[in-house]
C-alpha cells in the first residue's frame, strides 16, 4: 500500500462528461495537504486529474463492453444474446448427442479475497465494487448485498459467509435494492446508477421471492410504455431499456405497486447512452409507477410520473405532455403521511428552476400525481448535480431529511474550497424548505460527486443530536472525507473514521434494528462496523467473490502461477490457487508473464497502469516474480525509455494501453499508443515499429504477434482499423479500412491472435453490438493467407444459405484464444460467457456450467495436466475450466428436405433417434436444409423425417465422420407426423 503526501498545487483540468451524467466542474483551487491512500494513484507518483482519470477509464471499459455512441446499438441486443445462449446451454443439458466435455464444471478461483488491499492507514481484504445494501428490518445479521457486475450476494450471519442468490439473472449489475418483509419479497434495480460507463447497463426491475430462502428470481420486469414523442409520433418502449435503476419504493399501501428510479449514463461512452442519445428507442430517465409487479412479468405495467414538466431549454422535453430526461438519484417517503404519497425526490440537474434539485409530491401514487420543486441545486454541471438522501423521522412529525449533493462547497461549509465539491443540506418540515449549507462535510465528494456519495443517520432527539455517517472519494485534512462521522447533525467538521476501508464510497445503510451495525459498500467491497461506525472490519472473506479483473497473464510452466490486472484494486498474483495476493498497487490493466521462465521465482513480467497524455505512458517490469516492480516509459511531458508522453508528438492512447509478448528469449514486447512500440530489451528502450501516428488521434486497443515469427504483426484501433506486416517492416499495411469499402464492421477492436501453428493465420474479435448476426456483422473473423493475399472470413456460425443461423450471438468479445495442440479449437470471451468452437468457427456452443452471464475480459490457457482454460471476469474474479479434450472428432449431419420436384421443404421435422430410443429434433428452414451439430460419434441413429402431404422413407446412420448432404426427398402421401422434441427433451419411441 502507497501513501501519498501531496504539498502543494494540484490543478485540477477542465473535462466534460457526455450527456448520461454531465461535465465535471471546471475547478482550479489548490488543494493543500493532501494525505491518503489512493487506489487510484500508481506507485510511480504521476500526476494526473481524479475526473478526467475516472473519465478515461469509463470510456475504456465502455469500449469493452461494446458501447460507442458513435455507433448506436441495440440495448435489447445483450437481451437476446442471453436467451440464445441460455437456449443453447439447455439443449445440450438435454441430449447425450452433446459432447459431455462440453458441461463441464466451471471452477472459480477468486480472489476471495485479496488480502492485502489498498485501504486507508492499514491493509485489509478487498473485492469488487458493493453499489447496494439491505438489511432485515428486525435482524441485523440478515443483510443483502448488491455487486457492480457481481450479483446479489446474501448474509444470514452478519457477513461471516455470503451466498449469491442472483446468478441465474440476465445481468448481475446491480442498481438498487428494496426489502419488502411483509411480503418476503427483494426488489431488484439491475444497471448499476453510479455514474461511470464501467457500470454496466440492466434490463430492468427483478423480484425475489422469500430472499432469505428459496430466492426466487422472477424477471426481468421491463413493461412497456407508450406514449408521443414531441414530434407527436405514438412510441412504445420498455420502461427500463438502456437505462439503470437508482431506487425503488414500494407503496406502503399496495405492495404490488412500485415508484422506480431511472438513472442515465451507465452504457455510452464515459457514461453516454446508446442511440447516439436518441429517446427513443432509448428509455427516458426519471420516475415510473409499476404497476402489478407482483404478478407474471408481462402482466406489469409502467406509467410515467412527472416529476418536473419545465421545459427549461434544454432539450430535456422528448414527450407529450413534457415529463423532462433527466435521472432521478434518490427518493423517500415521509413516513408521517402511512399512505406513502408524500415523496421527495432527488433530480439529477443544474441550477435552473425547473431542473436539478428536489421535488416533493403529496398524491405521488395518484392517477395524476403532482411535484413541487422546493429546492434548486447551486450545482452548475449534472456531475456534480447528483444527490443522495438521508431521514430522520420521530413520532408524526415531518420527516428530518438531510442531503448530500455535489454542490459547490464555497457556500457557508466549513471548507469553502472551489476545488473540493460536496455538501449537506437540512429540512426540518418533511422536505418543503431546505437550510443553508450546513458548516460540516462541506467538500466530501471532492473531484468526484458523480460517483462517490453515501450517506444514512441515527436520528437524535433534536437536529442537534443526529448522527451522522458519510462517505465521499479519499480523505484529506481539509475537505474530501473517505468515511465520516458528525454527532451534531453537521454542524462542525465531520471525524475521519475511515480507517481500513477502501475508496470511492457507495452505499451506507445502519440496520433499523441496532444502529450500532453499519454496512458499507465502496470500490473495496463491504465492510462492517459494531459501533455505529467508529471502527470497520472487512467482510470480504472466501465467500463474498466480485473482483473485477481487466486482464490474466499465465506461467509458462507452472499451472497455479497468474497475473491480472483488476479495476481500482492493483495488479492481483496467484501462486498457489486460489490464493492470491496483491502484487502491485494502483489500477491495474494488462497483464504478461515472459514465457521462457524456467521457475517460479525467477519470472519476468509487465504490467499497465492508467496511461495518459502529459501525464504517464508506459508499463512496469519485474525480474522477480513481482517482489518489485520498474516503471518503463514517461512521465509529464517528457521522452523516456523510448515512450513519449506529449501530446505533441503521441496524439491519443488508452487508458489500459495494451501490450502483447513476441517470441524470443527474453520475449520482445510491444506497447501501442497511437503507434507501435516495440522493446527487445524487457522495456529498457523500445522503439517506433509503425507509422507515427497510424491514425492521428486514434489509440491501439489490441496488439497481435505470431509466436513463430516476431516479424508477424497485426494491431487494431478503437475505431476498427487494422494495420499488419510479415515482414518486420515499421511501415504497417492496412488489412481492412475504415468507412466505405470496409468488409470488417468498424467496431472496436478487442483481441487479435495468431493461429501457434500458422503464423498467416489470425483471428480478430471485435466489441459493440452489430444489431444482427448476419455472416457481415460476425463478431469474429478469421483472416488467412496473411503473407498473400489476405482472405477475410466471418465465422459466427451464420452461413450464405442459413444467414440467420449464427451460432455466436451479437455480443461483444473482448477476449479470444486459440488452442496451441489444436488450433480448429477456439475460445470466445463474450459479454455474457464463454463460447467454444471446435471445427475453426463453423459452429460455436456455449462452453461449461455454472458460470453466471457475466463479462469476460480476458482468457489464457494454463499448463497442466489437465490444461485449463481460464477467464478473467469483470465482476466475478477468475474461473477456469479444463480445455475441450474430446474422444473423437466432432460430428455433424446436414443436407435438404425436398419436395418430389426438388423444392427445398421449409418447417419438417426432422429427427434423429439413437439406440436408447433418446431423440432430438430440428426444423428444416425455408430453403429446405437442415443441420445437427456435435453429435457424439460412434452411434448408429435413425433419421426421420416429417411434412404435410409427404411420405419420407427413414435413414439408419452411423455417426463416424461429418456428413453434409444426407437429403430426404418425399413422395406424396399421408403419414403420421413426426412430433417435435422440445430442446432435445428424451421420447421413447
Amino acid at each position: 500500500m502507497k501513501k501519498f503526501i501531496l504539498i502543494g498545487a494540484l490543478t485540477a483540468i477542465a473535462v466534460t462528461v457526455f450527456f448520461g451524467w454531465g461535465s465535471i466542474t471546471e475547478v482550479s483551487a489548490k488543494i493543500a495537504e493532501y494525505f491518503y491512500d489512493d487506489p487510484d494513484r500508481s506507485p510511480t507518483g504521476a500526476e494526473f486529474d481524479e475526473a478526467e482519470y475516472i473519465l478515461r477509464r469509463d470510456q475504456y471499459i465502455a469500449l469493452l463492453r461494446g458501447v460507442d455512441p458513435e455507433r448506436p446499438a441495440d440495448p435489447q441486443s445483450r437481451t437476446r444474446a442471453v436467451e440464445l445462449m441460455n437456449g443453447q446451454a439447455d439443449k445440450l443439458k438435454r441430449t447425450r448427442f452433446a459432447k459431455d466435455a462440453l458441461l463441464a464444471a466451471w471452477t472459480e478461483l477468486g480472489p476471495n479475497p485479496i488480502p492485502n488491499g489498498q485501504t486507508q492507514s492499514v491493509t485489509t481484504p478487498v473485492s469488487g465494487r458493493v453499489t447496494a445494501i439491505e438489511i432485515d428490518p428486525t435482524d441485523p445479521n440478515k443483510v443483502y448485498v448488491g455487486a457492480a457486475q457481481g450479483g446479489i450476494f446474501r448474509s444470514l450471519d452478519g457477513g461471516a459467509t455470503w451466498t449469491p442468490i442472483f446468478d441465474g439473472a440476465q445481468t448481475l449489475a446491480i442498481g438498487a435494492l428494496t426489502l419488502d418483509p411483509a411480503t418476503n419479497r427483494l426488489w431488484v434495480g439491475t444497471g448499476e446508477a453510479n455514474g461511470s460507463a464501467d457500470s454496466f447497463a440492466g434490463v430492468g426491475l427483478y423480484r425475489i421471492n422469500d430472499p432469505a430462502g428459496a430466492a426466487t428470481l422472477v424477471g426481468p420486469i421491463n413493461p412497456v410504455r407508450t406514449y408521443f414523442d414531441s414530434g407527436s409520433n405514438l412510441q412504445s418502449t420498455p420502461a427500463f431499456n438502456g437505462r439503470s435503476i437508482s431506487k425503488i419504493l414500494i407503496n406502503p399501501t399496495d405492495p404490488n405497486e412500485l415508484l422506480v428510479g431511472a438513472a442515465g449514463g451507465v452504457i455510452g461512452l464515459g457514461g453516454n447512452p446508446p442511440f447516439g442519445n436518441v429517446v427513443p428507442p432509448l428509455a427516458m430517465r426519471g420516475l415510473y409507477k409499476i404497476s402489478n409487479a407482483g404478478g407474471a412479468p408481462a402482466t406489469a405495467t409502467a406509467t410515467r410520473v412527472a416529476v418536473s414538466t419545465t421545459n427549461t431549454g434544454l432539450g430535456l422535453c422528448l414527450d407529450l405532455p413534457c415529463t423532462v430526461n433527466r435521472s432521478v438519484n434518490d427518493m423517500v417517503f415521509d413516513l408521517s403521511d402511512p399512505t406513502g404519497n408524500t415523496v421527495i425526490v432527488w433530480l439529477n440537474g443544474i441550477n435552473i428552476a425547473g431542473d436539478g434539485g428536489i421535488y416533493r409530491s403529496t398524491n405521488a401514487f395518484d392517477a395524476l400525481p403532482t411535484f413541487t420543486q422546493t429546492f434548486v441545486t447551486p450545482a452548475t454541471s449534472t456531475s456534480n448535480g447528483r444527490g443522495m438522501f438521508a431521514v430522520a423521522q420521530q413520532g408524526v412529525s415531518p420527516a428530518r431529511i438531510y442531503v448530500a449533493s455535489g454542490e459547490p462547497s464555497t457556500g457557508g461549509s466549513l471548507c469553502n474550497s472551489a476545488s473540493n465539491a460536496g455538501g449537506l443540506r437540512r429540512s426540518t418540515d418533511g422536505g418543503q424548505t431546505w437550510s443553508a449549507e450546513l458548516p460540516g462535510g462541506g467538500g466530501f465528494c471532492s473531484t468526484q460527486c458523480f460517483y462517490n456519495i453515501a450517506i444514512d443517520l441515527v436520528p437524535g432527539v433534536t437536529s442537534t443530536t443526529d448522527k451522522i455517517l458519510l462517505g465521499g472519494n479519499v480523505r484529506s485534512t481539509s475537505c474530501a472525507k473517505l468515511q465520516g462521522t458528525s454527532l451534531d447533525g453537521a454542524a462542525t467538521a465531520f471525524s475521519n473514521t475511515d480507517v481500513g476501508v477502501h475508496a470511492d464510497s457507495h452505499v451506507i445503510k445502519i440496520a433499523p434494528s441496532n444502529p450500532l451495525v453499519v454496512y458499507r459498500g465502496d470500490d473495496g467491497g463491504i465492510w462492517k462496523s459494531v459501533d455505529g461506525g467508529a471502527t470497520w472490519a472487512s467482510l470480504n472473506n472466501t465467500t463474498f467473490r466480485a473482483t473485477q479483473f481487466q486482464s490474466i497473464a499465465v506461467h509458462p510452466s507452472d499451472p497455479n502461477f497468474t497475473i491480472g490486472g483488476t479495476q481500482d484494486n492493483g495488479t492481483e498474483k496467484m501462486t498457489t490457487g486460489p490464493t492470491w495476493i496483491r502484487s502491485q498497487a494502483g489500477d491495474g490493466g494488462f497483464t504478461a508473464i515472459d514465457q521462457n521462465a524456467a521457475d517460479t521465482t525467477n519470472v519476468t513480467m509487465y504490467h499497465t497502469f492508467f496511461n495518459q497524455l502529459n501525464s504517464q505512458i508506459g508499463y512496469e517490469r519485474s525480474t522477480n516474480a513481482g517482489t518489485s516492480w520498474t516503471f518503463l516509459g514517461c512521465s509529464g511531458g517528457s521522452t523516456t525509455n523510448g515512450v513519449a508522453c506529449s501530446s505533441a508528438t503521441t496524439t491519443a492512447v488508452n487508458f489500459y494501453a495494451p501490450v502483447a509478448l513476441g517470441p524470443g528469449n527474453p520475449n520482445t514486447i510491444y506497447l501501442g499508443t497511437d503507434r507501435l512500440l516495440r522493446s527487445a530489451t524487457t522495456g529498457t528502450a523500445n522503439a517506433t515499429v509503425s507509422q507515427a501516428p497510424l491514425v492521428s488521434g486514434v489509440p491501439i486497443s489490441a496488439i497481435g504477434i505470431s509466436p513463430q515469427d516476431d516479424n508477424y504483426r497485426i494491431v487494431g484501433l478503437n475505431n476498427g482499423a487494422l494495420f499488419f506486416t510479415t515482414t518486420g517492416s515499421t511501415t504497417l499495411t492496412s488489412l481492412d479500412p475504415t468507412g466505405g469499402g470496409s468488409v470488417i464492421p468498424d467496431f472496436y477492436v478487442a483481441r487479435l491472435a495468431f493461429d501457434p501453428t500458422n503464423k498467416n493465420t489470425v483471428y480478430i474479435s471485435l466489441g459493440n453490438y452489430s444489431g444482427g448476426t448476419s455472416l457481415a456483422q460476425s463478431h469474429v473473423w478469421k483472416v488467412t493467407n496473411l503473407n498473400t493475399t489476405p482472405v477475410l472470413t466471418p465465422i459466427n456460425g451464420a452461413t450464405s444459405l442459413a444467414p440467420t443461423a449464427a451460432t455466436l450471438p451479437d455480443v461483444p468479445v473482448n477476449a479470444f484464444a486459440v488452442d496451441p495442440s489444436n488450433p480448429n479449437f477456439l475460445y470466445a470471451g463474450t459479454d455474457i460467457g464463454v463460447y467454444l468452437s471446435t471445427d475453426g468457427g463453423t459452429n460455436w456452443n456455449p462452453y461449461g456450467t455454472g458460470l453466471p452471464r457475466v463479462a469476460v475480459f480476458d482468457m489464457a490457457i494454463a499448463p497442466g495436466s489437465p490444461r485449463q482454460l481460464r477467464i478473467a471476469t469483470h465482476g466475478r474474479g477468475m474461473w477456469q475450466i479444463p480445455v475441450f479434450a474430446p474422444t473423437a472428432a466432432n460430428v455433424s449431419i446436414a443436407g435438404r428436405i425436398l419436395a418430389p420436384d426438388g423444392r427445398g421443404l421449409s418447417n419438417a421435422i426432422v429427427a434423429l433417434t439413437n439406440a436408447d430410443g433418446q431423440s432430438i429434433s430440428v426444423r428444416s428452414n425455408s430453403f429446405g436444409h437442415y443441420r445437427f451439430d456435435e453429435l457424439a460419434s460412434g452411434q448408429t441413429v435413425t433419421v426421420n423425417v416429417s411434412s404435410k402431404g409427404y411420405v419420407f422413407d427413414p435413414q439408419v446412420i452411423n455417426l463416424s465422420d461429418n456428413l453434409e448432404d444426407l437429403n430426404f426427398t418425399g413422395r406424396e402421401g399421408l403419414t403420421m407426423p413426426v412430433r417435435p422434441i422440445s430442446k432435445g427433451a428424451k421420447e421413447k419411441p
